[in-house]
């Protein structure tokens, strides 16, 4: 379903020259959104005091009040609007601190077709909250996580036109926990590779730059939690699942023959699918925490209790966030239909094979509540037995090989 109004983007960058251009460039779109431009911060923040906003697009150097704290103000005033940086290279430290109050990150200069893309995505999401139940719970959280900053260094990076993997494995070397966090888990019987690896410039080479920003990515969200107000839920845990079903996803994607974005597609859902459960976590402590014993007292699936408690589940709430940071649709919807995948059309495969991982995952590790191994056939959770029955065998190796090599 959508929302009937449309759209309303505001763009704000003090060369006028640049706004200008940007009109041009979306001059199709007139029909579709209503955009608004702004020569400053005060320009910017006058217009949302005064009209409904639903995306906001920034420079990050502008004299005055800069992006970055236009940015921090339209979090506090209005949190409901998506907030997205177009900016240049960004090269000092400060510089950076800006993308922890934005949603999303474009570099300068961004084709039209980019950017049109990102505003669509964010819109699109408006429409979903306001026929969802999940528009409920989002007025009650405190506040969503924020891009990790070293994830928007690397997918500037990325972007570049004179993007290098040297440079990605530079950019990584600067942060010591994800330094020993990705060669940690590169080195895990899960990647099979058939040398140890012991710098990250080897590890990038090794994996790739689609399987290292899901690795980047869900290694920082993670890091973001305060695990002292999560009361019930155990974070290394959480992230060792999570990472053993990314693994899983990605095998399960390759034994079906997907093509190979679709098998890395696969790994991302799998690492980020249960992302919802912190958010819910670090904003619902007590309720999280009743939640995780009656789950455990095997009365209902944890997303079962979650959707009669808050009114969406953890992996509705985790798809929205990601869909917020510009994660692609195909990910976004695995995630969101990690415990019914075979709910809604399209997208089927790729929604399958991370909800089997998901429930493998439970079961090699004998989570309380999961469908016994050898019961596949029995399974009433969310992936056809049949299919589990398939991939069981390469996932209990891989799990068997982790296993050995701990």
């Amino acid at each position: 379903m959508t929302d009937p109004r449309p759209g309303a983007v505001l763009f704000v960058d003090d060369e006028p020259l640049l706004l200008q251009g940007l009109q041009r460039m979306l001059r199709s779109q007139r029909g579709v959104w209503k955009m608004r431009f702004a020569g400053s911060g005060r320009e910017a923040l006058e217009l949302l005091a005064h009209e409904t906003v639903d995306a906001l697009v920034t420079d990050l150097r502008m004299p005055g009040m800069s992006g970055e704290e236009l940015l921090r103000e339209v979090q506090a005033r209005h949190p409901q609007v998506v907030r997205i940086i177009l900016s240049g290279e960004m090269d000092s430290a400060a510089s950076f601190t800006a993308v922890q109050c934005a949603h999303r990150y474009l570099a300068k200069p961004c084709a039209a077709e980019e950017l049109k893309a990102a505003l669509a995505q964010a819109l699109s999401l408006r429409g979903w909250v306001e026929t969802h139940p999940l528009k409920g719970l989002l007025a009650r959280i405190e506040s969503l996580p924020s891009l990790p900053e070293v994830y928007a260094k690397l997918l500037a990076e990325i972007q570049s036109p004179r993007s290098c993997l040297r440079r990605v494995g530079q950019l990584l070397e600067r942060d010591v926990g994800m330094t020993a966090k990705i060669l940690q888990i590169v080195n895990s019987a899960f990647f099979g590779l058939p040398r140890r690896v012991v710098n990250v410039q080897d590890a990038v080479a090794l994996l790739g730059l689609d399987t290292l920003k899901a690795l980047v990515l869900s290694t920082k969200i993670f890091s973001q939690f305060d695990s002292r107000r999560m009361r019930g839920l155990n974070l290394e845990a959480l992230w060792q699942h999570s990472m053993q079903a990314g693994v899983f996803a990605r095998t399960i994607a390759a034994s079906e023959k997907l093509p190979r974005a679709s098998q890395d597609e696969a790994f991302t859902a799998g690492m980020l699918h249960d992302i919802g459960k912190l958010v819910l976590a670090q904003n619902f402590p007590q309720e999280c925490e009743e939640v995780a014993a009656q789950a455990s007292a095997g009365d209902l699936p944890a997303a079962e209790i979650e959707l009669a408690r808050f009114g969406a589940s953890h992996a509705e709430l985790g798809a929205y966030l990601l869909g917020l940071w510009g994660i692609g649709e195909a990910v976004v919807d695995a995630i969101a239909r990690h415990h019914r995948a075979l709910q809604g059309t399209g997208g089927q495969e790729l929604a399958a094979a991370v909800c089997g991982a998901n429930e493998l995952e439970h079961m090699l590790a004998g989570a309380p509540g999961a469908t016994a191994v050898a019961g596949w056939a029995g399974s009433g959770h969310g992936c056809p037995g049949e299919l589990l029955g398939r991939w069981a065998p390469v996932c209990r190796s891989l799990h068997m090989q982790e296993g050995a090599d701990v």
